[in-house]
């Protein structure tokens, strides 16, 4: 299958916003090592962080709201441990195109698969996939749907099979019933995500509040999507290794529910548990998200390795 390349379309560069949030990140070091491109049909924004050709590859999903530019520090920091890296801007999100905050999760998936494609033309190593947040969901979908990734990092992985409690249930269900009738209604993000508790002490904090590349109001379509998705990782045991990484002190699921997803999927699953820390480590402690995740796709590429040479 062919899938067409093409230069990407970087629409703030001479932004002063966009400068002053870069500033506020540190991120332009980070952002020189970058190669950005755009994907298939659907116009799918990437950024490379290459290592070496023979080297294994990470695709990266980030959370929900946000683009993968935001997490270059983690990104180029992670492929100098040994990976070629590549953050993937979700359908309407960051500066991939499409209507803001639109897609479904096949959609997504289908768009992972388009770009794994392209990058099998560059890369010889094996395949992984990060995915942070709602990104671990997507990630996850990813894998049970195509053979290519062989291992899933997961950032606090939400099953919606396992509703954390009661009103989560209930939630999820209005959505997916209003969506029937008004798919494109938009709910702000905020009314169940506080950002700016999140990010508090953050010194880009005010900035990302303000940041126009940030999906803040999402359509009912989008969200019915992804929280009453079907995790086939549920009831089906799959050939790839998967993990979850869950902050102790994590402020949006508790360490808790990712060890009732783990006791209520027939998928193995390892748990990583980052001691003493909250929902946001990939922005507030990068270095450690960096050095657990390193050393678990090593041992999980390693293996994959191996076992094609045997």
């Amino acid at each position: 299958m062919s899938v067409q390349i093409r230069p990407p379309i970087l629409s703030q560069e001479n932004c002063s916003f966009r400068l002053k949030l870069r500033e506020k990140l540190a991120l332009e070091k980070f952002l020189k090592h970058r190669t950005a491109f755009t994907v298939g049909n659907k116009a799918v924004h990437c950024e490379l962080y290459e290592y070496a050709t023979d080297a294994p590859t990470i695709l990266f999903i980030p959370g929900i709201g946000t683009y993968c530019e935001l997490y270059s520090e983690l990104l180029w920091k992670l492929s100098r441990k040994g990976y070629n890296v590549v953050g993937i801007d979700p359908l309407g999100h960051g500066y991939s195109s499409g209507a803001r905050g639109h897609y479904t999760v096949v959609e997504m998936c289908e768009a992972i698969g388009d770009v794994l494609t392209v990058l099998q033309q560059r890369f010889s190593g094996p395949f992984g996939v990060y995915g942070y947040s709602i990104g671990a969901l997507l990630a996850m979908a990813a894998a049970e749907k195509d053979d290519r990734l062989c291992a899933v990092l997961c950032g606090t992985l939400l099953v919606p099979d396992v509703a954390p409690d009661l009103s989560y249930r209930l939630g999820w269900n209005w959505t997916w019933a209003s969506a029937l009738f008004m798919p494109d209604i938009k709910v702000p993000l905020k009314s169940f995500v506080d950002f700016e508790q999140l990010l508090k002490g953050h010194p880009a904090g005010t900035e990302i509040n303000q940041d126009p590349l940030i999906v803040f109001d999402y359509p009912l379509k989008t969200l019915s999507s992804l929280f009453n998705y079907r995790c086939e990782i549920v009831n089906h045991e799959y050939d790839f290794a998967a993990a979850i990484i869950h902050g102790e002190n994590d402020e949006v699921l508790p360490l808790s529910y990712s060890q009732r997803v783990m006791q209520y999927c027939a998928q193995p699953m390892e748990l990583l548990v980052m001691e003493q820390q909250g929902h946001m480590t990939p922005f507030l402690k990068p270095d450690l998200i960096v050095e657990m995740a390193a050393q678990w796709f090593e041992n999980k590429f390693s293996r994959e390795m191996m076992d094609a040479l045997l």
